[in-house]
């Protein structure tokens, strides 16, 4: 790398580089937007002009990637609440220097139209680096040929939905179609693992009976629920030979479920699980509470109870489960 005079040059001094594969005592020298070198007190000669940020004591950690974020996301009736600006903002306070989000295909509509609906968002709003997945919720052989565009603007991922009847879900033979075009193209299918048909079976009894507090949201999608649309995809793309990212994983049973399909398909394609922070720091306790303390924590998946949130630490441990996000 050539320097120039015209970039800043930041020497942070005296703190533990944290990388993937170890921990060191070190010296870290970012010139422009890029790491320069990592080493020891030697930098201190070589780059005396640097700004110095002394993080004696520090932990220094690359910037992170959160996979799995939803700004200014359409509901029903409803707008996720932060902005590409307000999100990212946060996200830099944390310490995350990127973040994926989602452009969502809408019913009848293309996947181009997602991308660019997505990316008026995002453009000159988002405070760090930013790149999208493409939510395809209307398979045809006219979103087949469309997954080749998204691929040449950069977006290799395409998401599917076995839950959200009516809107977002899709059918198995749709998945399978979806996962055939992801592998011959190249590509990767993220997947919310949920049994759609069981959740509106069981949200439509608890209406019936009138039971319409927070505590019926999570009991009106089970553990099966996730259980068994986990094990599916995974037997599905197995059967399309396609890479697989499973999102938000909840359950210690859909956990389960995953090794053994895993182990069942000697899958020649790589399966990805992720869980998220809330998954693994709250528990299904929450919905004790009364009125809108319960409402707070109504999230899809559910909460789930303390065995399952120490299943996601295990997964974690063992590296069954490679990833971890927010869901935002």
């Amino acid at each position: 790398m050539v320097e120039s005079a015209s970039q800043s040059q930041w020497l942070i001094r005296g703190g533990t580089v944290v990388t993937a594969e170890h921990q060191l005592l070190a010296d870290v020298l970012v010139v422009g937007e890029k790491i320069q070198a990592i080493g020891k007190e030697a930098l201190n000669a070589k780059f005396s002009s640097a700004q110095v940020i002394d993080a004696t004591g520090c932990y220094i950690f690359p910037g992170g990637i959160d996979p799995h974020t939803h700004m200014e996301l359409p509901l029903p009736t409803t707008t996720s609440s932060d902005t590409f600006e307000s999100g990212t903002a946060a996200a830099l306070h944390g310490g995350t220097t990127t973040i994926i989000d989602f452009a969502n295909q809408v019913r009848g509509g293309t996947l181009a139209e997602a991308l660019a609906k997505w990316h008026a968002k995002a453009a000159g709003n988002s405070l760090c680096d930013y790149g999208f997945h493409v939510s395809i919720t209307d398979f045809s052989e006219k979103t087949r040929a469309e997954m080749d565009e998204c691929l040449r603007a950069g977006v290799s991922t395409f998401k599917i939905f076995t839950a959200y009847k009516g809107t977002m879900m899709i059918d198995d033979r749709q998945i399978l179609e979806i996962m055939k075009a992801a592998r011959e193209k190249g590509g990767l299918v993220l997947a919310h693992a949920e049994n759609g048909e069981m959740i509106d079976v069981l949200v439509s009894r608890h209406r019936a009976a009138g039971e319409l507090g927070p505590e019926y949201h999570a009991l009106s999608r089970p553990v099966l629920a996730e259980a068994e649309a986990t094990s599916r995809l995974i037997d599905l793309a197995a059967q399309a030979q396609c890479p697989l990212y499973i999102v938000h994983m909840s359950a210690g049973e859909a956990l389960q479920r995953a090794r053994v399909a895993v182990a069942r398909n000697q899958v020649t394609s790589p399966v990805y699980l992720e869980t998220c922070i809330q998954y693994l720091t709250l528990t299904d306790e929450v919905y004790r509470q009364s009125g809108i303390e319960a409402a707070k924590y109504i999230l899809s998946p559910p909460l789930r109870t303390h065995e399952d949130l120490e299943a996601l630490w295990k997964g974690l441990s063992d590296n069954a489960i490679e990833v971890v996000a927010t869901d935002h």
